[in-house]
């Protein structure tokens, strides 16, 4: 048990040292605005807030990989699809992430739809499969809810709840609760700014802020920071032929030392990228 005591705190502290874990945002254009994204409104909802699925117009697919943090060992991957109807849009998507000893897996069924024009919810119904290293297996089902709100023109506000409910994975250890609210402005049709407040009930808070500029039509660039830790982060995305989704982001990581026991993560670049595509209605 000693040893699943110093890898939890590395589990569940990703969205610290690489503002991003398994249960917090995958994909790469939201990394690259480090992770401010509580109010997207395309495919990238379907990991950061599934209110925002309730604007798609066509069926669409993702897929995103990253590396968690630099050395030791970890991958964080994910996929899904959001297909919209009359009714509402409604989506599926798997996250996987793997470590030293330990593993998780997330399956989420999710539903948005327009309750009024100015207004947007989701629900996300989630089962949560981990692995440590004694070999137990723990299956958890959880839910998350997202809200979106159109305050005035070009200014959307985006509020996400995961897990209100405090699961216990095993003894005396949880799966995260977190409380996210944030905005995206867009002062003109080709700049997007970003703005998010992050709360993991056993952390503190967290300010995540990013800027995406149009450089030429279709071609994105991106920026962000991040206050704890301390990240400037950064990424394109280029949409071929208005359906065909190619994104890569990136942030630079200091050498951390992760845990009591000296763990450490390297320095360098930490990596990610995505690959989506929209089935476009005739």
């Amino acid at each position: 048990m000693h040893k699943l005591i110093l890898l939890f705190p590395i589990f569940f502290s990703f969205s610290l040292f690489a503002q991003n874990g398994p249960v917090n945002p995958l994909s790469s254009r939201s990394n690259s605005i480090a992770n401010a994204s509580v109010a997207f409104t395309d495919i990238n909802s379907l990991f950061n807030n599934q209110a925002g699925l309730a604007d798609l117009k066509n069926i669409s697919f993702l897929f995103s990989a990253q590396e968690t943090f630099r050395g030791p060992y970890s991958d964080n991957m994910g996929g899904g699809f959001a297909i919209p109807i009359s009714s509402g849009t409604f989506g599926f998507n798997f996250n996987y992430f793997g470590a030293t000893d330990i593993t998780q897996q997330k399956i989420g069924l999710a539903y948005a739809r327009k309750l009024l024009e100015t207004l947007s919810v989701g629900i996300q119904f989630d089962m949560v499969s981990t692995q440590i290293p004694s070999n137990e297996k723990s299956n958890l089902f959880t839910f998350e809810i997202g809200f979106q709100y159109q305050l005035i023109d070009n200014l959307l506000l985006g509020i996400h709840f995961y897990n209100p409910t405090k699961l216990e994975i095993i003894e005396d250890e949880f799966l995260p609760t977190i409380l996210r609210v944030g905005t995206t402005y867009s002062p003109y049709k080709k700049l997007l700014v970003h703005a998010e407040v992050e709360k993991d009930f056993d952390f503190p808070f967290v300010f995540k802020s990013g800027i995406e500029y149009e450089l030429v039509d279709d071609l994105w660039f991106r920026i962000g920071f991040h206050n704890k830790p301390r990240t400037f982060n950064f990424g394109i995305g280029y949409l071929f032929k208005k359906r065909f989704r190619f994104d890569i982001a990136a942030y630079y990581q200091r050498e951390l030392n992760l845990t009591s026991s000296g763990l450490l993560g390297a320095s360098g670049f930490v990596p990610s990228f995505g690959l989506g595509y929209d089935i476009l209605k005739k």
